[in-house]
């Protein structure tokens, strides 16, 4: 079949045009309209690749490619066969961006990373050969488990890691790390698959000037502003998953890809529930990997390895300009590295408190520094002093003669003003007063908050604060003010260096009289605000299961609301069991329970709680 556009020969069963991409079924050479059947996408690429390769399923589909389970001829194997959207084929820039990048990323060889046999073109179809593992992808594993406890997300965080740091020694970044591009193997081990895809596809007509490309849910705040990239970027997306599998949920959400990204670049990362010294601990590491700045994280995943793996707690920096410390006080932690080299291959400058101790020479010469500054002063008293002293006759017995308005060389004006000034009794011959010195860099600043209601609840950078007045190291902060009745308030401040800054909260009223303790939320309970002590069941919560079932359910945690008398209010699904039925007996069961309420200061409380409800056999 000949194309009426360009004239290209195809084949007889061709949908497409090989070279300009005219629909061949709509019209013939005379431009008449034929009906031809519809082609499925399995069949098309069957068609394609039916020489070398038998597709047998469709294992799953995203927004950049179709993933299938095939079987190579000639090597007898099961392979996984990712192909790209049947409208980019016609994009050269795009075809031979992602070939160049698909072979770069090819030559990566690690345990985590997903090995690539083969990258090809075939007509219509840009795909690519790889491995193909035999378990699920971690979007699948916390789609039916709701959330992971830390020991498991520790030891997912530091496999893809390792895979990152191996790939950004490669001056490589992957630009897409998300739950979707970390798979298991046979073996329960993370391997990170799509390395390349992201930046194949970053130029050219697929994205607009200043567009950038990654999940919005998973970008970091360099990559939503579409700013040059680092491995730093990926180490942020990474953190975002470990939030994920930690709290159930994605750190931000919204209507619309603009929203996400402004949230990840303006708003600090919600606390969740931390229930246990293992969950808070996690955390914190998962706050410095989501830092604003790079500058703040984790500089290399290496030494994202060695906190999650050697048990080092977190630093983090205080920079005047950038950093967002904790409320909760200093940290202990390792020195930190030299970030990342750049594309170009350069090093940045390595900075000074890194230096003195590799080199040796800068305290020696610290202390050299300071003996000469001391003498530079003593003399410049004495001798200064000496000479202020002997211009005042103070040395000699014979002052100096006063000169005269006719004195040659003299300026009168000068003169003139010297005795309006002793006329107005200055006689103490001393220099004019200076201004203050500025602040030392680190200097606090205050902030005071004005007309706040009764009872009112603030947050600083995510961190509860009692009183109206705070210090807080220099920088932006965010500020968030709740109060019973009243609409939140919410808004950023610049704080300088040794000054107080007055901040006049005007709240409007609300129709919701409800407070943070009586919805459940990211940061319910934080310090303790809604309990001391949180409720517990009088009764075991486990549910009987027929011996012989087919499927054995898994557990189910469930979010209750305990009321101050002991009953249950209210019961959901927060992460649910394999089996629906399960769930439900689950919630009947909490419905009837009887429980000891939570405690505050010593009273009962109404309170939320997470409670697992076990199966067990009959």
């Amino acid at each position: 079949m000949y194309c009426s556009r360009c004239g290209t020969q195809n084949k007889d069963t061709a949908k497409f045009c090989d070279s300009c991409g005219l629909d061949l079924t709509a019209t013939t050479p005379t431009g008449v309209r034929v009906d031809a059947p519809d082609i499925a996408e399995i069949d098309m690429v069957r068609q394609e690749l039916n020489e070398e390769y038998e597709i047998l399923d469709e294992l799953g589909r995203g927004g950049m490619a179709i993933v299938f389970k095939a079987k190579e001829k000639q090597l007898d194997r099961e392979v996984a066969i990712k192909v790209l959207p049947f409208s980019l084929a016609f994009d050269k820039e795009f075809v031979e961006r992602f070939q160049r990048e698909a072979r770069t990323s090819a030559r990566l060889e690690h345990p985590n990373i997903i090995p690539i046999y083969r990258v090809g073109k075939s007509g219509r179809i840009i795909y690519f050969v790889m491995k193909f593992l035999r378990g699920k992808p971690l979007s699948s594993v916390l789609a039916s488990r709701g959330s992971l406890p830390p020991v498991e997300i520790k030891r997912i965080l530091a496999e893809v890691g390792r895979a990152l740091a191996y790939a950004h020694k490669k001056e490589i970044v992957h630009r897409d790390i998300k739950p979707d591009n970390i798979m298991f193997d046979e073996h329960g081990h993370a391997v990170v698959t799509d390395f390349g895809i992201a930046k194949a596809a970053s130029g050219g007509k697929l994205t607009g000037t200043g567009m950038s490309i990654g999940t919005p849910h998973y970008m970091s705040p360099e990559q939503a502003k579409a700013q040059p990239l680092d491995g730093r970027s990926d180490i942020y997306s990474l953190g975002v998953v470990g939030y994920q599998c930690l709290t159930g949920g994605v750190p931000f959400d919204g209507e619309d890809s603009f929203s996400i990204g402004y949230k990840h670049i303006m708003e600090e990362i919600p606390t969740p529930p931390l229930e246990t010294p293992e969950k808070r601990q996690l955390f914190e590491i998962i706050r410095k990997m989501m830092a604003k700045t790079p500058a703040q994280r984790f500089q290399n995943a290496d030494e994202l390895i060695g906190v999650l793996e050697g048990g080092r707690s977190v630093t983090f920096t205080t920079d005047a300009t950038q950093a967002l410390p904790s409320m909760s006080g200093a940290r202990l932690g390792s020195a930190p590295t030299t970030p990342l080299p750049r594309a170009t291959g350069t090093r940045p400058p390595v900075d000074g408190a890194v230096a003195a101790p590799l080199l040796g020479e800068r305290p020696r010469r610290s202390v050299l520094s300071g003996l000469l500054l001391w003498l530079v002063i003593v003399g410049a008293v004495f001798g200064g002093g000496g000479f202020y002293a002997y211009k005042q006759g103070l040395i000699f017995a014979k002052p100096p003669a006063r000169p005269t308005d006719s004195t040659p060389g003299r300026d009168t004006t000068r003169l003139a003003a010297a005795d309006s000034t002793k006329a107005q009794g200055d006689t103490s011959h001393a220099a004019a007063p200076q201004p203050p010195p500025p602040p030392a860099e680190g200097t606090p600043g205050r902030l005071v908050l004005q007309n706040l209601p009764q009872g009112a609840r603030i947050t600083i950078d995510g961190q509860q604060v009692r009183g109206n007045q705070v210090d807080l190291p220099p920088g932006v902060r965010h500020v968030m003010v709740r109060a019973t009745g009243y609409q939140t308030y919410d808004r950023q401040v610049i704080i300088t260096a040794g000054e107080t800054y007055n901040v006049r909260v005007d709240m409007q009223t609300s129709d919701d009289d409800s407070g943070p303790c009586d919805k459940f939320g990211p940061a319910y309970n934080q310090d303790n605000l809604c309990f001391d002590r949180r409720p517990g069941p009088l009764s075991a919560t486990l549910i009987p299961v027929q011996a012989d079932a087919t499927i054995f359910p898994r557990p189910v945690i469930l979010l209750v609301h305990v009321s101050r008398d002991g009953e249950t209010l209210e019961a959901r699904v927060y992460a649910p069991s394999n089996v629906e039925t399960f769930n439900n007996d689950a919630l009947e069961m909490a419905k009837r329970l009887r429980w000891n309420p939570a405690q505050k200061n010593g009273e009962p409380t109404d309170a939320w709680v997470q409670w697992p409800f076990q199966p067990v056999r009959q």
